[in-house]
């Protein structure tokens, strides 16, 4: 099957923008709006990236999964679930459910080039760095 093309900056701004109420929100602390921003978004991209791995690993010519379905997938055959209890998870039960998997897992260059050019000059940046490396 041929790999479906990702644009990863389209990706990468779909969840800056997804968690901009939700760090509107915090407290004001001595951190950037945009630094704070950069860093809520780095967990759920990191996961969006995952789950696209997932999705090109488990398609197949009879069935091609959503990149959050084939988290699902992924957590169904890790813990031997029954299909009914993760049919309902979104992608923040996921982001809980997948921690450990996205702190193990190394961004390609071409994954984190969005998120470098977007926050190269963060002070977040350091640690977005390091997370992007793995463990």
């Amino acid at each position: 099957m041929k790999a479906k093309e990702i644009n990863y900056e389209l990706l990468w701004h779909k969840c800056v923008d997804d968690q901009d109420d939700a760090v509107r929100k915090q407290p004001r602390t001595i951190e950037s709006y945009d630094s704070k921003l950069a860093r809520a978004a780095f967990g759920m991209y990191k996961l969006q990236c995952f789950c696209e791995r997932l999705a090109a690993k488990y398609a197949s010519p009879w069935l091609v999964f959503q990149p959050v379905e084939a988290g699902r997938i992924y957590l169904l055959n890790k813990h031997h679930w029954h299909p009914s209890q993760v049919q309902d998870l979104n992608v923040v039960d996921l982001l809980l459910l997948l921690h450990q998997e996205l702190l193990e897992m190394k961004l390609t260059s071409e994954e984190f080039a969005p998120v470098q050019r977007w926050a190269v000059h963060m002070d977040c940046y350091a640690d977005l760095q390091e997370s992007a490396a793995g463990l």
